[in-house]
């Protein structure tokens, strides 16, 4: 009996041994499974993991390296916009150069431009030069009037160009508002009141042509009387070496002055500029030094170059008025 107890236990343990292996085996077997799968996945989801990542990375990069883009291109075309806009398609702005004195006067010297009032271009173009030019307007000309009103707002000397009849009339006409020798002193005076009425602002007066009537002293007598009222003065253009201007200036003490350079008999850039390089040359004791020429592109072109020189030389281009003062306060009439 107690034999067979025994044999009976046996059975019972190994059947529990056999369990217990079984389920040690399927254990191992599952373990085994799972850390399989587990290791099969982690390449996916670590590459996954990995481009979420390159992915935020990117979008919290995106908008500094569009902005940056954006920078570059906007300065490529702004520099590309300028290239080419500055050679041809700038347009060019006409203002009045501001008057920059010389480094040290040594000299003064008075410019004047005849002829103004035919157009305003080259009233503009002369305003663009750095020297203080003084402008002589013919009267009664389309532009007479604008010309004096620019020319006032940019704060220059003007003068009226007064025609006057020459020698070689009628085949030369000196134009509107002319004076001529058959007129008595009541036209002479009327005629200029009308001249001076349409062009404002003037400093003075100085004859267009006129080589018969400035040597006519019975003439220019009524002339320099009214002038005289007005509280103006004249500068003789010098068109006739028989000019009656200082006699007639010492019957009614008019203050007058004459031209004693001429800039533009030939247009030509070389010739005028040559004569401006001698200005400078020119001894700066006597009569006040006046310089007249016309406003031909020649003259202005040679003028804006020489006025540069007159500059680093001391030469001084001052208002004609100015230079009568000084020339009077040192004695020289």
């Amino acid at each position: 009996m107690a034999a067979k107890k025994k044999k009976n236990n046996k059975k019972i343990l190994n059947a529990f041994l056999a369990v217990l292996i079984v389920a040690s085996v399927a254990a191992i077997l599952y373990v085994s499974f799972f850390h399989r799968e587990e290791k099969g996945l982690q390449p996916a989801e670590k590459k996954q993991s990995s481009q979420q990542k390159v992915v935020s990375k990117e979008k919290s990069q995106t908008p500094t390296r569009v902005k940056e883009v954006k920078e570059k291109e906007k300065t490529r075309d702004s520099s590309v916009s300028e290239s080419a806009v500055e050679p041809n398609m700038k347009k060019e702005k006409i203002i009045v150069a501001k008057i920059v004195p010389p480094r040290l006067t040594v000299k003064q010297v008075a410019i004047i431009i005849d002829d103004i009032g035919q157009d305003m271009k080259s009233l503009r173009d002369l305003l663009n030069i750095d020297a203080d030019i003084t402008f002589a307007i013919l009267p009664l000309l389309p532009h007479s009037r604008e010309a004096a009103e620019t020319l006032h707002r940019a704060n220059r000397e003007t003068l009226l160009h007064l025609p006057m009849e020459p020698l070689s009339y009628p085949k030369e006409k000196p134009g509107a508002g002319a004076l001529f020798t058959e007129m008595n002193d009541a036209e002479i005076v009327s005629q200029l009141e009308k001249n001076m009425a349409s062009v404002p602002y003037v400093s003075g007066v100085n004859n267009h042509m006129g080589s018969k009537f400035m040597a006519d002293e019975e003439k220019l007598t009524p002339v320099f009387r009214q002038l005289k009222k007005e509280g103006l003065f004249f500068i003789d253009s010098r068109t006739t070496p028989s000019s009656k201007t200082r006699s007639a200036a010492e019957k009614v003490h008019l203050t007058v002055a004459s031209r004693r350079v001429f800039l533009d008999n030939d247009r030509d850039y070389k010739k005028i500029y040559q004569i401006l390089m001698n200005v400078i040359e020119t001894p700066a004791g006597g009569a006040p030094l006046i310089v007249i020429g016309h406003p031909y592109p020649e003259t202005i072109r040679a003028i804006r170059d020489a006025s540069k020189v007159f500059r680093e030389k001391g030469v001084s281009i001052i208002p004609v008025s100015k230079l009568i003062k000084t020339a009077s306060s040192q004695g020289v009439s």
